[in-house]
């Protein structure tokens, strides 16, 4: 691979011997071999990156990119109406349609900054289907943890493969054709069936199962107390990253910072549809546990994590004034922890908690010598920068049309706000004809969601 000199940028490291600094980047193949001022390289070809940010490639923790062919499908669903609409659209959807789906979600995250995803996959119905979503990850170019899925969703019931350890040779059998070597750029990771007392042994068996293959594990943690009961089992460790955690007790989060672990939160999933509480970001942030971001269901929103940055940054600070009303300040006032959340933290939470969260934090996640090239040019030459700390231009002040380059392991997947290597016609068709296969299987329309009215009866919908 060749050498590239980014020349004259304002550099982002999230490295803290290196911090900020106005600095040359010299990347020499799929690594990070300089960074300092005036650099040159013989040989190398020389990217101005004047009037430009360069930051570490951003990390997705928790995504389903298999969704991405219903973009949008659900934008006005309330309540549960996510799982009435789209998890039974698995029954529905073939191979071929995971790979377009996929591979959608993957370029649509290149495009927005993500150089680092964990798709949580669970539209895995058989060989087939984990096979196509492997493919699409690594056809896209982007840093991928293929999260294989033990609970099986299909509602037909007439999956190939059956749940939990009904899924245990074919994992194993994906494992045989991924290293998860430390750069590798494609990694395999293990999802957990949901955690209940009714559900502890076979629970216990798929985390011994998954920490046998060397596999991190992942689950929708949904209820409260599910971090404590595998606690007491001797089951937690800094491997196990449950998602969402709204529900979380303090006891919960005090053993999963114990255990050096990670939250990975998805701001708006989890606010669209008023039923969750979104505190436990601020607790886990006391209390020294570990945060990353990521967008969950792109039925709703778009790929990227600009958006959920945003939105956590000023979610937190209008809850911390919450807060501090209910407790009697006021006028609201400065006090030492409030507001919970500054720009730099929410964006360490998508570079190097986001790279840590995926498993590859020593790989990624810093612009450092030594570190893989996951790297991302955020233009202010238009309207500038913005004063004080950098970070709260990204956090407040970016947008995706700012997004001018990406670069994963030293290769441009886009540059010049154009992706590379990529048919961005055919890639939208074959996402669209996706669509209409499935919506044509299941019998439903573009557009069309059924409102749920739970405990009402039927009539209720009409």
């Amino acid at each position: 691979m060749s050498k590239i000199l980014f020349k004259n940028g304002f550099v982002m490291s999230c490295n803290d011997k290196l911090g900020d600094i106005d600095a040359d980047v010299l990347v020499d193949g799929a690594k990070i071999a300089k960074v300092g001022a005036n650099l040159a390289a013989d040989g190398a070809e020389v990217v101005d990156a004047s009037g430009m940010i360069v930051m570490p490639g951003m990390a997705d923790t928790h995504t389903h990119m298999w969704e991405t062919p219903f973009k949008g499908r659900i934008f006005d669903a309330w309540g549960m109406e996510y799982f009435t609409n789209i998890h039974p659209l698995v029954s529905y959807t073939e191979a071929e349609d995971v790979y377009a789906g996929i591979y959608a979600g993957a370029v649509e995250s290149l495009s927005a900054g993500v150089t680092s995803i964990f798709d949580y996959s669970h539209c895995i119905r058989s060989s087939e289907h984990a096979d196509a979503a492997m493919a699409a990850l690594k056809d896209a170019g982007i840093r991928a943890t293929f999260g294989y899925d033990l609970r099986g969703t299909d509602h037909s019931g007439k999956q190939a493969l059956k749940p939990s350890e009904g899924r245990f040779s074919d994992i194993e059998r994906v494992k045989s054709k991924v290293d998860n070597g430390a750069e590798s750029l494609l990694r395999l990771a293990i999802c957990l069936s949901e955690v209940t007392p009714a559900s502890a042994d076979m629970i216990e068996r798929e985390i011994r199962f998954a920490r046998g293959l060397g596999c991190r594990v992942s689950w929708h943690c949904n209820k409260a107390g599910e971090i404590t009961h595998l606690h007491k089992r001797g089951l937690m460790g800094a491997d196990l990253m449950p998602a969402h955690g709204n529900y979380m007790t303090d006891e919960d989060i005090d053993i999963l910072g114990g255990v050096g672990g990670f939250l990975t939160t998805q701001p708006e999933a989890e606010t669209y549809a008023g039923r969750r509480s979104m505190s436990m970001v601020a607790r886990c942030h006391r209390r020294g546990v570990k945060i990353g971001l990521g967008i969950d269901v792109p039925v709703i929103m778009n790929y990227g994590l600009i958006a959920q940055m945003r939105l956590l940054f000023f979610l937190q600070r209008y809850m911390d004034g919450i807060v501090e009303r209910h407790e009697g300040q006021f006028p609201i006032t400065r006090r030492e922890g409030v507001p919970t959340l500054s720009p730099r933290d929410i964006l360490r939470f998508v570079t190097t908690n986001g790279a840590e969260a995926n498993g590859v934090g020593h790989v990624v996640g810093q612009i450092a010598p030594g570190f893989q090239a996951d790297i991302v040019l955020l233009d202010t030459r238009d309207f500038g920068r913005g004063e004080g700390d950098p970070a709260g231009h990204v956090v407040t002040n970016s947008s995706l049309g700012d997004i001018h380059s990406v670069m994963v392991a030293g290769a441009f997947r886009k540059r010049d706000r154009k992706m590379v290597g990529v048919d961005m016609q055919k890639m939208l068709s074959e996402r669209i004809a996706a669509r209409d296969r499935i919506y044509r299987r299941a019998g439903a329309q573009p557009g069309q969601y059924n409102k749920t009215y739970w405990n009402w009866g039927a009539e209720a919908a009409n």
